[in-house]
């Protein structure tokens, strides 16, 4: 016998500690989103108004403290990092993503997945840019852009609701599945509005809306689909 050894505990459960993790990473987040929404008030006023606002050249009357890029940028991280976490949980769920026993076991998976959508997003922009260089006017495309980025932030601030309900409540997961559904065509919704509205498609016009609708939104989300499958059976 080799003595007393101490009182080891009892091993903590992987979901368990997957809801650790997720709770200190929202925590962080959303303590660093009300610090920056308290810093930057007005900035976000703002962005609220450039979903509805058509302009292709601020008005020189309205002047807003603060570093816009700089806000702007972080909102589009906190959205890219809530759908990586919201993936990572139903991904759990459906037994699409197995569970990690350790720390860095959770936070790497993460990683992998805020890499991936980070990737999609830089090649939507890269889309984005191509298409206003050659079709659109620049003052017209600045305008159409300033109200994308805009709703990507108001729509990355809402997916609050959908992650925490899915992680932390008894709400059937199908349901916030259908909630970050519907934020998310609520999103799409409001860009071809402002696309139809910024770009003056009249008549025939709607044919090349159809044609954006099916190169920019539905082409993407078919190929990282076929993506996605392919490496499941690959593993």
């Amino acid at each position: 016998m080799n003595g007393f050894e101490g009182y080891t505990g009892i091993e903590v459960a992987g979901r368990q500690l997957t809801d650790d993790v997720i709770f200190a990473l929202l925590s962080t987040l959303f303590i660093a989103f009300g610090i920056v929404f308290r810093a930057n008030y007005h900035l976000f006023l703002k962005m609220v108004r450039d979903i509805f606002q058509v302009k292709d050249r601020q008005s020189l009357f309205e002047s807003v403290s603060g570093n816009e890029s700089a806000f702007r940028a972080f909102m589009i991280f906190q959205f890219l990092l809530l759908c990586s976490v919201y993936i990572y949980i139903m991904g759990q769920t459906y037994g699409y993503i197995p569970g990690y026993p350790t720390i860095k076991g959770n936070l790497a998976a993460i990683g992998i997945i805020l890499a991936l959508t980070f990737g999609f997003y830089v090649l939507k922009q890269l889309m984005y840019n191509a298409c206003g260089y050659i079709f659109a006017a620049s003052g017209l495309y600045k305008a159409w852009y300033s109200g994308y980025s805009a709703s990507a932030g108001l729509f990355g601030a809402a997916m609050y609701i959908p992650v925490i309900s899915a992680a932390y409540t008894s709400v059937d997961s199908r349901m916030t599945l259908y909630a970050a559904v519907a934020l998310y065509a609520m999103w799409r919704m409001i860009i071809a509005y402002r696309t139809i509205i910024v770009f003056n498609i009249r008549g025939v016009g709607f044919l090349y809306i159809i044609l954006y609708l099916c190169a920019q939104e539905i082409l993407p989300l078919v190929l990282i689909y076929e993506g996605v499958i392919y490496l499941y059976n690959l593993y």
